[in-house]
């Protein structure tokens, strides 16, 4: 289990690393409800997924999928599907400095790869929207980039 969370957090910091588009900055006070917009469509067979990377360093990024929001496996987010854009949009609930931090979506599609020592294995591919978000609060400079 420690050796998927530490790969987990590995490829999430590549993400991170490589999204490029427009970032958009939310600045809201503690407490607000937010929702944050995703440009993925989603299509039969895929599954939106969220991204987080958290301000703080003493945070692991995550990801969240549409179904684990629906299921509330957290209780401080749920997916509102937008039928307009076909996707789900992330609420973040009641928010607190540990939601703070960079969003963004993606469609995940699950293939099966071959693999010389294994066979057929079940691989994620990814494909992300155009855009982020930086969800921070209100009055307060963010100093991490520096």
């Amino acid at each position: 289990m420690e050796r998927s969370r530490v790969s987990l957090v590995t490829v999430l910091c590549v993400l991170f690393s490589r999204i490029s588009g427009a970032e958009v900055e939310m600045r809201v006070t503690p407490g607000d409800d937010v929702t944050l917009y995703c440009d993925c469509v989603w299509r039969s067979g895929f599954s939106i997924v969220w991204f987080r990377n958290p301000s703080h360093e003493h945070q692991p990024p995550f990801i969240m999928s549409a179904a684990d929001l629906v299921r509330g496996d957290f209780p401080d987010y749920t997916a509102q599907w937008n039928p307009s854009n076909q996707t789900y949009d992330l609420v973040v609930k009641n928010v607190s400095e540990s939601d703070l931090g960079l969003y963004c979506c993606a469609v995940r599609e699950e293939k099966i790869t071959e693999d010389e020592t294994r066979g057929g294995v079940w691989k994620d591919v990814y494909h992300y929207g155009s855009k982020s978000t930086r969800l921070s609060f209100l009055g307060r400079t963010d100093l991490s980039g520096l």
